[in-house]
């Protein structure tokens, strides 16, 4: 949740020390300046990653030149099951999961743009649905998800 680099010892072991108390990690970045944080690594703390994941998958979709992508993101986005889970995408993959901390959960449906307004969405178990169209899509996804897909409080 912070990063950074010191030449001085001192530094790196009171940053150490620091951090082994739990702090919360602007605290430690505001006594420690050669650390630096990260938006969602704030937003976990404070109890909003989910949210603020969208937001950024949001924000990332809608700046490519991948109007299929948008268009997945936004279909997913109106969906509560899909808006209550933590979204991230991986290798063209729209990913979700129950935790919005690592581990990151890999046991619900994933989708991505194929070309020409299909989609596909693979399950945990390995299979494959192609589909045509994005809400199409996010409701072949949102109809795969087990009953049990819910957040865990305790990453969120």
């Amino acid at each position: 949740m912070a990063a950074g680099g010191s030449s001085q010892l001192a530094e790196v072991a009171g940053a150490l020390y620091t951090w082994l108390r739990a702090p919360r990690v602007s605290e430690l970045v505001t006594q420690w300046p050669f650390l630096e944080t990260w938006e969602p690594a704030e937003a976990y703390e404070r109890g909003e990653a989910v949210p603020v994941r969208w937001r950024r998958l949001r924000e990332s979709a809608g700046r490519r030149q991948d109007a299929a992508l948008h268009e997945l993101v936004e279909a997913a986005f109106a969906q509560p099951r899909l808006r209550a889970l933590s979204p991230g995408q991986s290798m063209h993959w729209v990913t979700f999961s129950r935790r919005a901390a690592p581990p990151i959960c890999h046991d619900l449906p994933r989708v991505m743009a194929i070309g020409d307004g299909c989609f596909r969405v693979r399950f945990a178990d390995g299979r494959l649905q192609d589909v045509y169209g994005a809400t199409e899509a996010v409701a072949v996804v949102v109809g795969g998800l087990p009953d049990d897909a819910v957040p865990d409080p305790s990453c969120m």
